[in-house]
């Protein structure tokens, strides 16, 4: 039977709820046991532990990696709260998501150092939400022997998960470095990073010839619909090869990205169309071609850039193009500036209400249509007087005229059609 004091817990309004939950099968197997509000306390504890970590260590807050931290910290965290209320011993069966992480870092080329001290800061978290929790859900009586019971159960995880992360390394680690595709990353990355290497060097082990016309392709799983990584490796190839490439250079970074290449001899790949991948929850975003290892480089980091916009738009498209989203993608690349642009700019049209959000549609498309109230009706489907009432009223919304900073104003109705919540919720700024 739980102890009596955990009926108590319930996450924090601001925080995670059970519905949140990266593993929501074991989540509703503690609900079950435990009640819906400790098991979502739980929750939101896995949640600000991997907060914690990917904020206190950046090279983990990256696409794949961070989920695979999160799916962990919540693993930890459900599990921790099950050995307190049942009084059980802390066992590594019910926390095996935390051997994921591992695999994601090592093809990343991040250390060991990192995973061990992500350990030591969601201990940290974990203690201090802990012991806020036992300080104020636990009669004064027990709270004593309850707090050394909390503090006993954290360092007996740390040991646990401490021994079976180094042993996950050093596996795959070891496994990776047997590869082929480690030899092809480490010049990849060189290529990459602008480091010299030899072409001639580089096309032999790559198997892919670098003097020619390149076009990067980024293809990820979203986390709501994981795909097997073979169908990344087939959505990359189909899109290079829609696009006219005769050699194609596929790497795998990770279980959930595919980095891709495809050449052409003589003239550049035709982006014009971009294959939807067939897989569901599997999408796939383009740069533009380049010629040499400058092209290389360049498609890459459009194709990534693409790739973040893609996983934040709110469009339900799973194909994306440099080509279509470079302004969002370079306003965008400092996430706070972008939200607090957004926010300057557009005023309470920044607001989350469907009329609002109406408005702002209705005023990106005439801007877009270089302010023809004809057009954009006619694109919109609605009155000529009904887009004039709109635009008028968006103005008003704004708080100034749309002729005013026109084109500050174009670019943040950009920010807010492609990406939404992500550029307009302005985060709460620290006090003093």
């Amino acid at each position: 039977m739980a102890r009596p004091w955990f009926t108590a817990l319930e996450p924090a309004v601001d925080g995670a709820q059970l519905g949140d939950s990266a593993l929501p099968d074991r989540a509703h197997a503690l609900a079950g046991r435990l009640g819906t509000g400790p098991a979502g306390w739980a929750v939101d504890m896995g949640a600000r532990m991997s907060a914690a970590i990917t904020a206190e260590i950046p090279r983990l807050a990256v696409d794949a990696v961070a989920a695979e931290v999160h799916k962990g910290c919540e693993a930890v965290a459900l599990g921790a709260l099950a050995a307190l209320a049942h009084d059980d011993d802390v066992t590594f069966a019910a926390m095996t998501e935390v051997l994921a992480g591992p695999s994601e870092v090592v093809a990343r080329g991040i250390g060991i150092e990192h995973m061990l001290r992500s350990i030591h800061v969601a201990h940290a978290t974990a203690a201090s939400v802990l012991l806020d929790a036992a300080e104020r859900v636990i009669p004064e009586p027990q709270r004593f022997s309850e707090m050394r019971r909390i503090n006993e159960v954290l360092f007996g995880i740390v040991d646990v998960v401490t021994e079976h992360m180094a042993a996950e390394y050093t596996r795959a680690q070891q496994e990776w470095l047997a590869s082929s595709i480690a030899l092809r990353m480490d010049i990849v990355d060189d290529l990459l990073n602008g480091t010299a290497v030899p072409t001639e060097r580089a096309t032999r082990i790559l198997g892919y010839d670098l003097t020619r016309w390149h076009l990067a392709v980024v293809a990820w799983t979203v986390a709501a619909a994981p795909a097997e990584p073979a169908h990344l490796t087939t959505a990359a190839t189909e899109a290079l090869l829609a696009a006219g490439c005769s050699s194609t250079l596929v790497l795998p970074v990770g279980a959930h990205r595919v980095w891709a290449w495809g050449s052409r001899t003589v003239q550049p790949p035709d982006t014009a169309v971009l294959v939807a991948p067939q897989t569901v929850g599997v999408c796939v975003a383009t740069g533009l071609p380049g010629p040499g290892v400058d092209g290389f480089r360049d498609s890459h980091r459009q194709a990534a850039d693409a790739a973040r916009v893609g996983a934040l738009s709110t469009r339900t498209a799973r194909s994306f193009r440099y080509e279509d989203l470079d302004l969002v993608a370079m306003l965008s690349a400092d996430p706070r500036a972008a939200r607090e642009f957004v926010t300057r700019e557009l005023g309470d049209l920044a607001g989350d209400a469907e009329s609002v959000a109406t408005m702002r549609h209705t005023l990106k498309c005439y801007l877009d249509r270089e302010r023809s109230l004809a057009r954009t009706a006619a694109d919109l489907h609605v009155a000529r007087n009904t887009v004039a009432y709109r635009v008028q009223r968006a103005e008003q919304l704004r708080g100034r005229p749309a002729s005013e900073r026109r084109v500050q104003l174009h670019a943040a109705l950009a920010l807010a059609d492609e990406l939404g919540d992500a550029v307009l919720q302005v985060p709460a700024q620290p006090l003093d």
